[in-house]
């Protein structure tokens, strides 16, 4: 009863667990997906939204570089500006013609000026310099905020590394931001552009300009942008590296994977802002909580399903069991509440079936214990004839032998040892040497019957395998096959070898014949079983049934195989497995 028990427990918690384990698996699943979808839409926003951001960001700032790039271009070609510089570069060491030029110097600042006031990024332009080659004559402009001055600021400019790259490129290289050369109280970095200014009449170098830009012309747009908590905004200057903004402050720093830019293709820098993992599990936590009401109902209904099986399944097998137990009691009788509608109701069909059916089957037991007994009755009886022949043709032996007739004695003592062995009920297998004394009978009778036309010749290499195993009676069907197919035929006296020899791991018995030999089909025919068998006394083992009970009893790599020539011989070889430390047959 408990065995019972338990098995409609297991069911139940098999039905239990693979239900509740399919819905966990199908919720798991969705779960899975939608989270990584609702990752994937959420990280595309992000990256979407920054990206348009920047791209803004990255515009205001390309508008202010582009009003510098403007601005420096004119005073590289105003003609005022170069004019004034020719002309103090040809006044050089002559003090009395740079004296003349002094008021000409007060109306080139003041031309200068005039067009910086026009600018919209006035106020971050901290100082303009306008010098000849070697920095000894300059015009300068400082904004009034800024009292501080140096002496000498364009040699000061001069002594800067990155003074020569940038005077000598035409303007491509950039400084990125640095500390201003002529300002050292200024806290903030400073972008320096220095740009030749050449002749209006010639391709003569007459100076340079020296342009301190504010970090404010990217900081200031930096400053409006929104920034959430863990975001950083990032600026990346061709030739410079890149700088990372984080109170109010540029520091050299690498771009980080993830981050978003906008690049500026006219000026070689780059945009770039970090978007914020804090706002994106913000957000994926709004998802999470979807997905986790998902996930619960999918459970609930894996469950629910589980309910509704176990009270399709678990009653019916119940019923079932109930039934096979009473059947284990004895009850043979029909029920028809187990046969249902379904595949269960089969299965109690079936189990019905078989419940009237074990009466009859415990009957024929009874008759077939009845049948088999009067059966071992009539082996027994047949055992007799054998047994009485035997003690028979011992009797005509002795008389034979009485008589002087020492040939019907030889031929009654081979016959009587041969029905002896048949009748036994002995082993399959027995000695090599067992073998030989059983082939020798027969011989002995065959010897007789044709009038000593045939000889018999044994070749033994080793006396050691004469204690091998073999099956029973394999070489008396081999030598009848020689007799009767091989040298009788011949109608001449016959000759049959019988050698015994080691190859390897198997040895071999070899019986050879000078009959009239076999070519490949009868071969083929006496392989198969196909020839017309003997008649003689051997005649239900044949040559392919031996060859088969050695496959049987020892595996299909050792059997029988046949060489013959046709008029001349034919060899039939047994191989059998060599087998050591056997006990040496006497």
């Amino acid at each position: 009863m408990n065995n019972r028990q338990k098995r409609r427990h297991s069911i139940r918690t098999y039905v239990m667990v693979w239900s509740v384990g399919f819905a966990a698996i199908l919720a798991l699943a969705v779960a899975a997906a939608s989270y990584i979808i609702s990752q994937r839409y959420l990280k595309q926003n992000q990256r979407q939204s920054a990206a348009i951001n920047i791209q803004l960001l990255g515009s205001e700032i390309g508008a202010g570089l582009d009003n510098v790039v403007m601005f420096t271009n004119w005073i590289c070609i105003d003609t005022t500006i170069s004019d004034y510089l020719r002309k103090v570069l040809q006044a050089e060491n002559n003090k009395e013609q740079l004296k003349l030029l002094r008021a000409e110097s007060v109306r080139c600042w003041d031309h200068l000026n005039t067009e910086l006031s026009t600018l919209s990024i006035r106020g971050l332009i901290r100082r303009i310099i306008v010098s000849v080659p070697d920095g000894r004559e300059y015009l300068q402009n400082i904004p009034v905020y800024d009292s501080v001055n140096i002496p000498s600021p364009a040699q000061k400019i001069m002594e800067q590394d990155y003074f020569e790259p940038m005077l000598t490129s035409g303007g491509s290289a950039c400084a990125g931001l640095v500390d201003s050369p002529v300002s050292p109280y200024y806290a903030k970095k400073v972008l320096p552009v220095i740009r030749p200014v050449y002749s209006s009449t010639s391709t003569q170098l007459v100076g340079w300009v020296y342009i301190e830009v504010s970090q404010d012309l990217i900081s200031g747009f930096f400053d409006q942008y929104s920034l959430a908590e863990d975001e950083k905004l990032y600026i990346s200057i061709e030739g410079a590296g890149t700088y990372s903004y984080e109170d109010s402050q540029f520091h050299l720093d690498d771009l980080p994977p993830g981050a978003v830019s906008f690049n500026l293709p006219e000026h070689g820098w780059t945009v770039s802002v970090l978007p914020s993992r804090a706002e994106l599990h913000s957000r994926s936590r709004g998802y999470l909580i979807i997905i986790s009401i998902v996930f619960a109902l999918i459970l609930m209904a894996g469950f629910l399903i589980t309910l509704a099986l176990r009270r399709m399944i678990a009653r019916p097998v119940s019923l079932l069991l109930d039934k096979l137990e009473r059947v284990g009691q004895g009850d043979f009788s029909r029920d028809p509440d187990i046969e249902w509608d379904n595949e269960l109701g089969e299965i109690g069909t079936g189990i019905n079936s078989l419940s009237m059916n074990v009466s009859a089957l415990m009957e024929k037991k009874v008759q077939d214990e009845k049948d088999r007994q009067d059966l071992e009755y009539r082996v027994l009886q047949s055992q007799i004839n054998p047994h009485f022949m035997y003690n028979t043709l011992n009797t005509i032996k002795w008389m034979a032998t009485i008589q002087g007739a020492e040939g019907i004695a030889d031929m009654s003592t081979s016959l009587s040892r041969l029905l002896k062995n048949i009748a036994k009920k002995t082993e399959n297998l027995i000695s090599v040497k067992e073998e030989f004394d059983l082939l020798d009978d027969y011989f002995t009778i065959m010897k007789y019957r044709y009038a000593g036309t045939i000889t018999l010749e044994y070749d033994i290499q080793d006396n050691d395998l004469l204690s091998q195993m073999i099956t029973k009676f394999s070489l008396q069907p081999i030598v009848e096959n020689a007799i009767f197919h091989g040298i009788e035929p011949k109608n001449g006296a016959g000759i049959i070898r019988v050698s015994l020899y080691r190859e390897q791991d198997t040895f071999v018995i070899s019986v050879t014949d000078n009959g009239v030999g076999m070519d490949e089909n009868e071969i083929r025919e006496v392989l198969s079983g196909t020839a017309e068998p003997s008649n003689d006394f051997f005649k239900q083992l044949g040559i392919a049934n031996v060859n088969q009970r050695i496959k049987y009893a020892f595996g299909d790599s050792f059997g029988i195989r046949i060489e013959s020539v046709k008029g001349e011989f034919t060899t039939m070889l047994l191989s059998f497995p060599f087998r050591e430390n056997l006990p040496s047959t006497s």
